[in-house]
């Protein structure tokens, strides 16, 4: 099953499985306020949260190698992922029929940034990238919403995202 329920308001989108033993990898929050589009009307009670994470963009860049102030290791290479969230919320009206109506938001964009090796088995990765040799995948940990007012909804999404080398000897 692909869904949780949280108070009463069901997260759509969970991931079922996550990679096992990931290397290279970040994690984040996002946090965000949904308005109910004008033309809908008012809700009685938040139903669900629907979430679809897609990568928009991969891009490698070179940073300094280092030690962070947070004491992780850079490499030299990181690479900025673009997520666009797509987002469907599905309430209950506040009106006399209780009908039930879905807002979809997909103006959602984030960008990663995940420290990964400048090589990998002598490949370098600016290369295996060129070749589609890399792999980003998000994973929704979490979801959680609720409603605030009558056309407001606070919602946090967890996201895993991995990134994964395919093998180097064979060609695209």
């Amino acid at each position: 099953m692909d869904s949780n329920v949280k108070n009463l308001v069901e997260g759509i989108g969970i991931a079922t499985s996550f990679p096992e033993d990931p290397k290279y990898f970040t994690q984040l929050s996002i946090p965000e306020t949904l308005i109910i589009p004008k033309p809908k009307p008012d809700m009685e009670q938040l139903l669900s949260v629907a979430v679809e994470a897609v990568v928009e963009s991969t891009k490698l860049i070179e940073t300094p190698i280092a030690l962070s102030n947070e004491g992780q290791n850079l490499s030299g290479c990181k690479l900025i992922v673009e997520i666009k969230l797509r987002e469907k919320v599905k309430y209950v009206a506040d009106e006399p029929t209780q009908t039930v109506h879905a807002a979809h938001y997909e103006n959602v964009l984030r960008s990663v940034f995940i420290i990964v090796p400048c090589e990998v088995n002598g490949q370098p990765v600016r290369n295996l990238l060129s070749r589609k040799k890399v792999v980003v995948t998000p994973y929704i940990e979490d979801i959680y919403a609720e409603m605030v007012d009558a056309r407001t909804i606070f919602k946090n999404i967890t996201i895993f995202v991995n990134v994964k080398f395919l093998s180097c000897t064979s060609n695209p």
